[in-house]
């Protein structure tokens, strides 16, 4: 089940932090989610590992209210209370007891407070496209279909944990205040003969079995991965291809949009 765990601070507190200091909470936070991806990749656990969101200072909030039909802007945050919000973090948990485990934060500074709560509903609707989207490369495996069916299936897991691997140096790399940009998607396909292919042909649209194109080597998986140019992307690649065959079509987008609710 996925749990909001919201960090809370002291009112106030975040302005008269130097940037240090918010530096050391950010990274040991961060250094706390990469412990928990690093343990779920290595114990093959589904599901998702996290979305996380720390804000700005309470001095930059604009509340909007809604006062008898008109729109009322007012500075700072809108409850009048001693704690205001200042992140969260959205994760998959088998249980509130692992939850609030995880919100324990035991080396955490001590004014912090965390609110651990069930998620009932999620939406994740993103879209990029242009300059914004210059900077996220697609990274295709591209594999000999007949002798990827060959390998024996625990040298598959250990390609599958390999790559997650590698996706867990990406986010390990991305620290949240060296603002170079973040996206790791990945997926792998099924065999090729469990595809449709769709045609317009005699006037209509005709459903084949089988890929669209018929070659020798197939997509066996993609990646949508952010770096700061084509390099980069291509030293990931070069990572997502540690055995003699393997090969990565690495490809710049032009824009994509995702939607994700459960």
């Amino acid at each position: 089940m996925k749990y909001m765990i919201t960090g809370a601070e002291v009112r106030g507190e975040s302005d008269r932090l130097d940037a240090e200091e918010i530096g050391r909470r950010v990274t040991h936070h961060q250094q706390k989610l990469d412990g928990l991806l690093r343990a779920r990749v290595r114990g093959g656990k589904p599901g998702l590992m996290f979305v996380s969101v720390g804000l700005g200072r309470d001095r930059e909030t604009i509340s909007v209210k809604n006062r008898g039909g008109e729109h009322l802007r007012i500075d700072g945050p809108f409850p009048e209370t001693k704690e205001l919000v200042g992140g969260f973090d959205i994760i998959d948990f088998d249980s509130e007891q692992e939850a609030i485990a995880f919100a324990r934060y035991e080396e955490a500074h001590q004014s912090l407070v965390t609110e651990v709560r069930p998620v009932r509903e999620f939406w994740w609707i993103s879209q990029t496209r242009g300059q914004a989207a210059s900077k996220i490369f697609m990274l295709t495996s591209v594999e000999n279909e007949r002798a990827a069916l060959s390998i024996s299936q625990s040298e598959r897991t250990k390609i599958m944990r390999q790559h997650q691997g590698v996706g867990a140096e990406y986010v390990a790399s991305r620290a949240m205040l060296d603002q170079e940009p973040g996206l790791w998607v990945g997926a792998r396909l099924q065999v090729s003969g469990q595809a449709k292919t769709i045609r317009w042909k005699n006037g209509g649209r005709l459903v084949t079995d089988g890929p669209f194109a018929e070659t020798k080597e197939v997509a066996g998986g993609f990646n949508l991965v952010a770096c700061a140019s084509i390099d980069e992307a291509i030293m990931w690649a070069n990572q997502l291809a540690p055995r003699a065959g393997d090969a990565i079509e690495v490809r710049p987008v032009d824009g994509c949009w995702w939607v994700y609710h459960e």
